[in-house]
């Protein structure tokens, strides 16, 4: 894959767990943070799209001193944290089918925590230390803008949500879940059914609902008018299938050497290494002064 009209400021979409951050302590490889920062500097446009909440990449966002359009859970709250001149575009859940879903007999009696969350505010019905340090909610404890309610999801919660997180019991729980959750899919889709972080089949499966149509190949929709980009023109980065339809949309989408087969077979390129290596990084630099990659 080449560039071609290299003198071109491009749309630059990245995702983060397993492609811009490295697999240990949300820490970003020291070649891709500079050809990041690099690219933002030369007049680039450098935008996350990822499946975690803001508070969660918040650091992220700062140290690469980024201005850009911000994408959360998956393309479901799309947003300007820095300049604030951009109305939110939020995909939500309804309540009436979020308290459908977890009323659900097959579905109550399966789990063992639930998450609930909007942009402003969140839920947990349990103390969770997986839950907690994967979706960073020490940092809401003192928060007087975004609450975190620990309480029941049954009592506590009104109003839509953009992601529910339900954690089950143990694996043997999983199927039933899954066909309760069929009669839900023309509102809610399955983001992920496990944590980053979390591989071993033995842990508790943990199921991640958002709205069906927020995709990150809508986010890229989205961006691309937004900084008037032709998707033909726009650079991508992704690993899992959360970021197949990002990856597919972008005229030069690429998958990770550590990316998921599926993934790599509609990537128009694959990084020479992986994600611990500062595979983004040194694929982005030798991309944008016209190498072959």
């Amino acid at each position: 894959m080449k560039l071609k009209n290299i003198d071109r400021k491009r749309l630059i979409m990245i995702d983060l767990d397993g492609t811009t951050l490295m697999n240990k302590d949300d820490k970003i490889h020291p070649l891709t943070k500079n050809a990041l920062m690099k690219a933002s500097n030369n007049g680039h446009k450098v935008c996350i799209v990822t499946g975690r909440p803001f508070r969660a990449i918040k650091h992220i966002y700062e140290e690469l001193n980024l201005t850009t359009l911000l994408c959360n859970f998956d393309g479901a709250h799309i947003h300007d944290p820095y300049k604030k001149e951009f109305k939110r575009i939020v995909l939500a859940i309804n309540n009436e089918i979020i308290q459908a879903i977890i009323n659900e007999p097959n579905i109550a009696n399966s789990v063992e925590n639930i998450l609930i969350e909007y942009y402003d505010k969140t839920l947990i019905w349990k103390e969770d230390k997986d839950l907690n340090d994967f979706f960073h909610l020490s940092d809401l404890r003192d928060s007087l803008t975004d609450p975190l309610i620990v309480g029941s999801p049954y009592t506590e919660w009104r109003g839509p949500s953009t992601n529910i997180v339900l954690k089950l019991k143990d694996n043997s729980y999983k199927n039933r879940v899954l066909r309760a959750l069929g009669k839900y899919q023309d509102a809610v889709k399955i983001q992920s059914d496990i944590l980053y972080g979390v591989v071993s089949t033995s842990e508790k499966p943990v199921i991640t609902l958002t709205n069906k149509n927020a995709t990150k190949g809508f986010a890229a929709d989205i961006l691309a008018q937004y900084y008037n980009q032709d998707l033909r023109d726009v650079i991508a980065f992704g690993d899992q299938l959360n970021d197949f339809e990002m990856i597919q949309k972008a005229g030069h989408g690429v998958a990770m050497k550590n990316a998921s087969d599926s993934l790599k077979f509609v990537a128009n390129g694959i990084t020479y290494k992986t994600n611990d290596e500062g595979g983004l990084g040194q694929y982005l630099e030798q991309l944008l002064i016209g190498n072959e990659m």
